[in-house]
């Protein structure tokens, strides 16, 4: 489905099955940071110069995203129940990229969700770490039962 990203990948080695299992967790431990409102956490996965677009917006750093959607975004995946429909991920040297469409279902502020997200992040690898450098959020209610595969 998502084949370009394939074009990324050094097929069939451990350290690329080591590599994908290690940005997938950052991906899944930020998630957790922000259903847990644990802005430290959250703060620490992030480069200080991560962008990230959301429903339009653009935060050019991790101070703005702080400053900016981050309470709001911890407040929503606290409310909204976020299930992975499907995820991809492919590294290449100390660049990765991890693709996820989740479905988003609850309540938020009053409001029925039901929407279908896709989520792309780009991570860096710095000092053996990996650090999320870029995220892009969009999504839209779906166009019905097989609108997610």
């Amino acid at each position: 489905m998502l084949a370009f990203a394939a074009a990324l990948v050094v097929a069939g080695t451990r350290a690329q099955s080591a590599n994908d299992d290690a940005v997938k967790a950052v991906v899944d431990d930020f998630h957790r940071a922000l259903v847990q409102r644990d802005r430290d956490t959250a703060l620490k996965l992030l480069m200080p110069n991560a962008v990230i677009f959301e429903t339009g917006y653009v935060e050019a750093s991790r101070e703005q995203y702080a400053a900016g959607h981050l309470d709001a975004d911890m407040l929503y995946a606290a409310t909204v129940q976020r299930q992975v429909v499907h995820r991809e991920s492919a590294v290449s040297g100390d660049m990765a990229l991890v693709i996820t469409q989740a479905r988003h279902t609850g309540e938020f502020q009053g409001e029925p969700v039901n929407l279908t997200n896709t989520e792309t992040m780009v991570l860096r690898r710095s000092a053996g770490t990996w650090k999320i450098l870029h995220i892009h959020w969009s999504g839209h209610e779906p166009a019905g039962p097989a609108a997610v595969p």
